[in-house]
C-alpha cells in the first residue's frame, strides 16, 4: 500500500484538518515537475530561476504545515499533561481509601491535598483507559506527521533532483517540538505503572489488557468474514425455500392474521439488523467515527461482519420457524403455533443469556441502553440514549406485534375459535404505540433540565414527539366511533378488521355514513399533517444540518397519506399494508442514521474530540497550584538536548 493511502487510513479522523497536507504537497510536486520548462526550448537561466522559485514555494508550504502541526501537538500535549496530573490527584485520594492495597511513592508524597469528591474504581478505570487512548492517538499523530514530512521531502528531492528538501528536513523537523516524544512516552509508561499498581492489583498483564488499543486501520478478521458469508448464503437459500413454500402451501385463511402478526415482529428485527450492518459499514467507509459517537469502548466494538452474522442468524431462525409453521402436518406437529413461540424464545435467549457467544459485551451494552431509554427521566441522556429512542420510534409496529404475541400466548393459545380476535386492538394497543414517543419526550425534558443554557430547542423537540400522542388518540377515537365500517386504519397501527362473530357483536355500530363524515377522521388527518411538517422541519434544520434537504425522508414521512388512500379504496389488506409500512419506516430510519451521525461526526471534528469525555471534579486553588507544580516537574527532562532523536531521524531519512 502506498504511503498516501496508509496516511489517510491511519490518521485520527476528528483531527484530519490538523495533519500535514501530504496529498496536497504531493500534488504540488507533481505540478512542479509537469510545469517545468524544457531545457531544449528554454535557457539555463530560465530553468534555474523556475526551480529556485518552485523550491521557495514548496519549502514555504512545508514550513506552514510544520507550524500548524507543532501548534496542535503542543496544545494536545499540554492538555494531556494537565489531565494526567488531575487524574493522579484523584488516584491519590483513591489509594488512601481504607482497604486499598496499592501504593506508589510518587503519590504518597502529596497526601495532604486531594479532591473532595472521590472517584470510584470503575470511574478511575474508565478515565485512565480513555486517557491512555488519547496518549496513543497523540503518538500516532506524531508518528504519521513525522513520516509524512520525511516521505514528502524524499519525494521532492527525487523528482526535482535536489537536496534542498533533505536539508530543510534536518534543520527543521529534527528539532521540531512535535518530534520530541520522550515526555509523551514517559506519561504513557507512568499511566501503565499507575494502573497496574492501583487499579489492577499489581497484575501488569491484566492492566495492559484493559489499556491496550487495537491497531488503527485493523482489517476485519478473515474468519469473521467467512462465518458471515456462510450464514448469508444459508439465509438466501432458506428465504427462497420459504417463498416457494408460502406460494405452494398458503396457510389457512383463519391463520393468516395470526401468522402475519406473529412473524412480522421478528422479521422486522431481522431487517433492522441488516440495516445496522449496512449503517456500520457505511460509517466506516465514510470515515464517521461511530465508536466515539456512541461512546463504545474501541477495544471491543463490533465490525460490520459481526452485525451481518447476527442478522443472518436471526433470519435463519425466522425462516426455519416459518417453514415449520407451513409444513407442521408433514413433520408431525399438530399445533403450528409452537414454531413462532420457539422463535421468540430463542431470539430472546440469544439476546439476554450471558453466554460467550454472539459478542456478549455488545448485547449487554444494548440491554443497558434500552433500559436507559425506558427509564429516561431518571438519569442523564447521552447521544446513544436518544439515538436508541429514535430507533424504537421507527419500530412501533414491531413493538405492537410483540404485544399481540404476548397476549396471544398468554390468553388465547390453543383456543383456535379466538385466534383472530386476539390480534385485534384493545386498550393496551394505543398505550403501547405511545410508549416510544413518551421515552423520547421524557428524554427531551431531562436534557432541558440538565442543560446549563436551558435551551428551548429541547422543548421544541419534546413537542415534536408529543404530536404522536394526538395521532394515536384521534386514530383510536376514529376507529372506535366508525366500528366495522372503517376499512383503513391509522398510519402507525393498521390493525385487521374484526372477523370473529363475538367480536362483531361487541363492536360499536358505525355512527357515520362514511369515514369522511366522521370528525375524528379530519382530526386524525390534521394531526398527521402537523406531525409530518413538524418532524420534517426538525430533521432538515437540526438533525441533518441547516436546511439539508432529504427527498427520501420527506417521501417516506408522507407514507401515511398513501396508506390512508390504499386502505380507503380497499386496494390492499390491512395486514399486508402494515408489513410494507413497517419495512419502509425502518428504511427511512436507516437513511436517517447515515445523515444524523455524519452531522454528529462533523461536530466532533469541529471540536477535535477524538476520545470519550472524562468528567473530573473541579480543583480548588491549592489543588491547582499542586497540579502546576506536578506539571513543572516534568519540564526538566523535556528541555534537554535530543541528540539520540536527531541521530535516529537522520538515519531514517538518509
Amino acid at each position: 500500500m502506498k504511503f498516501g493511502k496508509t496516511f489517510e487510513s491511519h490518521l485520527t479522523i476528528e483531527w484530519r484538518q490538523q495533519y500535514m497536507r501530504y496529498g496536497d504537497l504531493k500534488e504540488l510536486i507533481k505540478q512542479g515537475v509537469e510545469n517545468a520548462p524544457s531545457p531544449l526550448t528554454s535557457s539555463d537561466y530560465e530553468v534555474q530561476a523556475y526551480y529556485r522559485a518552485f523550491e521557495e514555494t514548496f519549502l514555504t508550504e512545508c514550513q506552514s504545515e510544520l507550524t500548524g502541526v507543532n501548534n496542535f501537538f503542543l496544545e494536545k500535549l499540554l492538555e494531556a499533561r494537565r489531565k494526567h496530573g488531575h487524574l493522579k490527584l484523584h488516584l491519590l485520594a483513591y489509594s488512601r481509601e481504607p482497604g486499598h492495597t496499592g501504593s506508589d511513592s510518587s503519590l504518597s508524597q502529596r497526601t495532604e491535598r486531594s479532591p473532595k469528591k472521590l472517584m470510584t474504581t470503575r470511574q478511575l478505570r474508565y478515565a485512565y483507559a480513555e486517557f491512555y487512548l488519547s496518549l496513543v492517538l497523540i503518538q500516532n499523530y506524531q508518528s504519521l506527521n513525522e513520516t509524512g514530512f520525511r516521505k514528502i521531502c524524499k519525494k521532492y528531492d527525487k523528482n526535482l533532483r535536489s537536496e534542498a528538501a533533505g536539508k530543510w528536513f534536518v534543520e527543521n523537523i529534527l528539532d521540531a517540538p512535535f518530534t520530541d516524544g520522550r515526555l509523551l512516552q514517559r506519561m504513557t509508561i507512568e499511566v501503565e505503572d499507575l494502573y497496574t499498581a492501583h487499579l489492577a492489583n499489581g497484575d501488569r498483564s491484566l492492566a495492559m489488557e484493559k489499556l491496550r488499543v487495537p491497531p488503527l486501520g485493523q482489517p476485519t478478521p478473515p474468519s469473521m468474514v467467512f462465518r458471515a458469508g456462510i450464514a448469508l448464503g444459508m439465509l438466501i437459500m432458506l428465504l427462497v425455500a420459504t417463498s416457494i413454500s408460502y406460494w405452494k402451501r398458503a396457510p389457512l385463511e383463519d391463520h393468516t392474521p395470526g401468522l402475519m402478526s406473529l412473524f412480522r415482529g421478528p422479521f422486522t428485527w431481522v431487517i433492522f439488523n441488516f440495516y445496522m450492518a449496512a449503517n456500520v459499514a457505511g460509517w466506516q467507509q465514510a470515515g464517521v467515527n461511530h465508536v466515539l459517537i456512541f461512546e463504545i469502548d474501541p477495544r471491543s466494538h463490533l465490525q460490520p461482519a459481526t452485525f451481518l452474522e447476527i442478522a443472518c442468524t436471526f433470519g435463519i431462525l425466522w425462516a426455519l420457524a416459518m417453514l415449520g409453521f407451513l409444513y407442521n402436518d408433514l413433520i408431525g406437529v399438530s399445533d403450528p403455533f409452537v414454531f413462532p413461540l420457539g422463535l421468540i424464545l430463542i431470539m430472546i435467549g440469544l439476546l439476554v443469556v450471558p453466554l460467550p457467544i454472539m459478542n456478549w459485551p455488545a448485547r449487554w451494552w444494548t440491554i443497558k441502553l434500552v433500559g436507559r431509554v425506558i427509564t429516561a427521566p431518571l438519569h442523564y441522556v447521552g447521544f446513544a440514549d436518544f439515538w436508541m429512542g429514535d430507533q424504537l420510534n421507527s419500530l412501533v409496529s414491531c413493538i405492537v406485534d410483540h404485544y399481540y404475541t404476548v397476549r396471544f400466548y398468554a390468553v388465547s393459545w390453543l383456543r383456535y375459535d379466538r385466534v383472530n380476535s386476539c390480534f385485534e386492538p384493545d386498550v393496551m394497543v394505543p398505550i403501547t404505540m405511545c410508549l416510544p414517543a413518551w421515552f423520547r419526550f421524557a428524554q427531551c425534558l431531562r436534557r432541558f433540565r440538565d442543560s446549563g443554557s436551558k435551551s428551548v430547542s429541547y422543548l421544541i423537540n419534546a413537542g415534536k414527539y408529543s404530536t404522536t400522542f394526538l395521532m394515536v388518540l384521534f386514530s383510536t377515537l376514529r376507529r372506535n366511533t366508525e366500528g366495522n365500517r372503517c376499512p383503513q386504519m391509522d398510519r402507525l397501527n393498521p390493525d385487521q378488521k374484526p372477523t370473529n362473530p363475538e367480536t362483531l357483536k361487541s363492536s360499536p355500530a358505525g355512527e357515520y355514513a362514511n369515514t369522511f363524515s366522521n370528525p375524528y377522521t379530519w382530526l386524525f388527518l390534521a394531526s398527521c399533517v402537523v406531525a409530518t411538517v413538524y418532524c420534517y422541519l426538525w430533521d432538515v434544520i437540526r438533525d441533518f444540518g441547516l436546511f439539508r434537504i432529504m427527498r427520501e425522508n420527506l417521501v417516506l414521512r408522507l407514507l401515511w397519506a398513501v396508506e390512508f388512500s390504499i386502505l380507503y379504496h380497499n386496494l390492499m389488506t390491512p395486514h399486508n399494508m402494515r408489513t410494507i409500512c413497517s419495512i419502509l419506516e425502518i428504511t427511512r430510519r436507516f437513511i436517517w442514521n447515515y445523515v444524523r451521525l455524519e452531522n454528529e461526526h462533523l461536530f466532533n471534528c469541529g471540536n477535535f474530540r477524538a476520545t470519550r469525555d472524562i468528567h473530573l471534579a473541579a480543583l480548588n486553588p491549592r489543588q491547582e497550584r499542586m497540579l502546576e507544580s506536578m506539571m513543572d516537574e516534568s519540564d526538566g527532562v523535556s528541555n534537554r538536548r535530543k541528540s539520540n532523536e536527531r541521530i535516529r531521524l537522520k538515519k531514517e531519512y538518509f
